[in-house]
């Protein structure tokens, strides 16, 4: 697997805004998004997509494969979350009804339980990659808003901090990097494993 340069941030000068020592309070860690709060997966996971989707036999296992398939297949060319609304459509339809036809308990599996095991539980690298690809431009926007550009607000003179200019040109090389490998090596490698893909027929 090809190995992606590492991302080297150069010391920033006091003058990028990012820590003013005026500042009233204290600066403490916080999220960039919701999603990052929320937890992996955890010893006494019960999902049951982790459970039954390991292996073995039968029709249950077969259709969690080609969730499994449809989730390699779809990352990056529509939204996830429709990704997991055909997923769990795909496990009601053809484990869920099916079972309780025959009054057997199933699981339920909902989209938002698709949502976990296929962005938290299960690792999708095109997925991982697209997501720091995004991580990065919100981290360039941030820096183009908040640190670049400064305005005396008596003078109205501006100022660019060369720190900022030169943290942004870092992260835009990132960036294109991390498309260089998702265009690449990581495509060609999901176009291999998907060239094998069968239509899924259930009688």
């Amino acid at each position: 697997m090809e190995i992606l340069p590492a991302l080297d941030f150069e010391a920033v000068a006091d003058n990028t805004g990012i820590m003013e020592e005026d500042d009233p309070g204290e600066f403490v860690p916080c999220y960039f998004s919701d999603d990052e709060e929320d937890g992996g997966h955890d010893l006494d996971c019960k999902c049951a997509l982790c459970q039954y989707g390991d292996g073995g036999s039968g029709e249950a296992h077969s259709v969690i494969q080609r969730m499994q398939e449809i989730d390699q297949q779809m990352v990056g060319k529509v939204r996830d979350d429709e990704i997991y609304n055909l997923q769990a459509d795909l496990y009601r339809t053809h484990v869920k009804e099916p079972l309780e036809r025959q009054g057997i308990d199933a699981p339920d599996v909902t989209a938002e339980t698709c949502k976990a095991h296929f962005s938290k539980h299960r690792m999708n690298m095109k997925r991982m990659v697209g997501s720091e690809i995004q991580f990065v431009n919100s981290m360039q926007r941030h820096v183009r808003r908040e640190n670049i550009l400064s305005r005396n607000n008596v003078t109205g003179r501006t100022k660019v901090d060369n720190g900022a200019i030169k943290q942004w040109i870092a992260l835009s090389k990132h960036k294109l990097d991390l498309i260089k490998y998702w265009k690449g090596p990581l495509s060609k490698e999901a176009a291999a494993k998907t060239q094998n893909i069968k239509p899924y027929s259930f009688s």
